[in-house]
């Protein structure tokens, strides 16, 4: 591929059609040999876009990228904020989830540098989870014990000899989980 394009793979992405149609000629030339690597076009393409963003990056970043994480880099067109995201990803050990995260931020520009004691961007903080409103949790309590009457005329219509014993006390260990819990509730409310 390095040959086809005198050396330039990042000849792909321009936009220049002349170039465009070369990447083209390359896909239809190698048809064969991209088939036996199994590699589609799309593939191609991100492998490419991965090398570039490989090849700009610092050596000391680059060379501490997992192949997962890079992808998910390359997808970020900005050099300057590539180069963030792979520096925060290996001062930070990020996982490949939380480096797709971040870039998932940084398309919506809302990744930050906030924390002094940390190096690099960091991602926003976490949405606190919502306060528990007493009037649903009263509603909802009274629509689980309307099902848990469906629940049980359901198992009023099941022939017990149809049950085997490995259901039977699976039912049995849920039911005992779930007096113990309706036990703690009622403690809670005294």
């Amino acid at each position: 591929m390095q040959r086809f394009f005198g050396g330039r793979p990042a000849d792909y992405s321009d936009r220049d059609h002349r170039k465009a149609a070369k990447f083209a000629d390359f896909l239809q030339t190698h048809a064969a040999d991209l088939a036996e690597l199994n590699l589609s076009e799309t593939s191609l393409r991100r492998c490419v876009r991965a090398h570039v963003c490989h090849s700009l990056l610092p050596v000391a970043v680059r060379d501490e990228l997992s192949w997962s994480g890079l992808l998910q880099i390359s997808t970020y067109d900005e050099v300057n904020g590539r180069t963030q995201l792979a520096m925060a990803t290996v001062a930070q050990k990020w996982p490949v989830a939380k480096v797709k995260e971040a870039v998932a931020q940084a398309h919506q520009r809302r990744l930050w540098d906030a924390d002094p004691n940390t190096d690099g961007l960091q991602l926003p903080p976490p949405k606190p989870e919502p306060a528990v409103q007493p009037g649903r949790l009263v509603s909802r309590t009274e629509k689980w014990t309307e099902d848990v009457g469906a629940w049980h005329q359901e198992f009023a219509q099941i022939d017990p000899s149809k049950l085997s014993k490995a259901q039977v006390d699976r039912i049995r260990t849920a039911v005992a989980t779930l007096r113990g819990q309706l036990d703690q509730l009622e403690k809670a409310l005294r």
